[in-house]
C-alpha cells in the first residue's frame, strides 16, 4: 500500500513539473519527447499497483490519457495540471476513494 502511494506522489510531482508552462515545455522538448514514454510507463506501473492494493486509480488513468494528448500544447499543459492534482489528492486520501465496493473501516 505504501508503494502505490509513493508512486502516486512521485508521478504527481513529475506531472506538476511538466505542467509548468516554460519548464515543462523545455523538459519535454529537450528530451525529444522521451519523457512522455517514461511518464506513460510510470503511470502504468502506478495504475497496476493501485489496482493491486485496491486504491483509487483515476489519477493514473488520467496520466495515461495526458501522455496521449501531450502533443497538443495547451491541452497537454492542462492535462498535466489535472493529472497532478488527481494523483496528489488520491495519494493523501486515506481510504482510496473511487474504488467501488471498498469497505471503509
Amino acid at each position: 500500500m505504501v508503494l502505490a502511494r509513493t508512486f502516486k506522489g512521485v508521478s504527481g510531482l513529475f506531472e506538476l513539473i511538466l505542467g509548468l508552462p516554460l519548464l515543462g515545455g523545455m523538459v519535454v522538448m529537450g528530451s525529444g519527447w522521451g519523457i512522455t514514454a517514461v511518464m506513460f510507463v510510470l503511470h502504468t506501473v502506478t495504475l497496476l499497483l493501485s489496482l493491486q492494493h485496491r486504491q483509487s486509480f483515476y489519477g493514473s488513468a488520467a496520466g495515461i490519457v495526458t501522455c496521449l494528448l501531450v502533443s497538443v500544447p495547451i491541452a497537454g499543459m492542462f492535462g498535466h495540471w489535472v493529472t497532478a492534482v488527481l494523483l496528489l489528492v488520491s495519494m493523501v486520501d486515506r481510504y482510496g476513494a473511487g474504488m467501488s465496493g471498498y469497505n471503509r473501516v
